[in-house]
């Protein structure tokens, strides 16, 4: 039941943030199941013991993945799925909780959740950023155009 409800969740926010954001209608589908993807990725690993810097990451990759493979498929910019299907990632509830310690003057726990929401953050645009720079690089591989460059 646990696995059902966090598809149908991670489906239905990424979908909704796909619509928030303006993305075509003929796509909302695949932002929520890119989003989905990431999700279930990210929550699975937390569940068979992985830290949560790892679980995010990976459902990171599973995102921009998804998002490339959505944008060639479709013709679209990876950003349409990849602002989607990022959004269940986001660490949300450790914002609140480092903005709510510090507006109860608990200063150390507030920078500490801060730090991990940072952390966590930037785990996930490096994820994104790694699988683009190497998709692309294996594609101008695959083309030929870095031969081309060299002789």
């Amino acid at each position: 039941m646990a696995f059902l409800i966090q598809v149908v969740t991670s489906f239905v926010s990424s979908l909704g943030f796909g619509i928030i954001v303006n993305a075509p209608r003929r796509v909302l589908i695949h932002c929520g199941v890119t989003g989905m993807v990431g999700w279930m990725v990210n929550w699975y690993l937390l569940l068979i013991g992985y830290n949560t810097y790892i679980s995010v990451f990976a459902g990171s990759v599973a995102v921009s993945i998804c998002a490339i493979m959505f944008a060639r498929k479709l013709r679209m910019p990876t950003t349409v799925f990849n602002l989607p299907g990022i959004f269940p990632l986001v660490p949300g509830i450790s914002a609140y909780q480092a903005i709510q310690s510090f507006v109860s003057a608990e200063y150390i726990r507030g920078v500490e959740l801060l730090m991990k929401t940072f952390t966590i953050s930037m785990t996930m645009a490096f994820a994104i950023v790694m699988i683009e720079v190497f998709y692309r690089l294996v594609m101008r591989i695959l083309n030929g155009e870095l031969n081309k460059k060299a002789s």
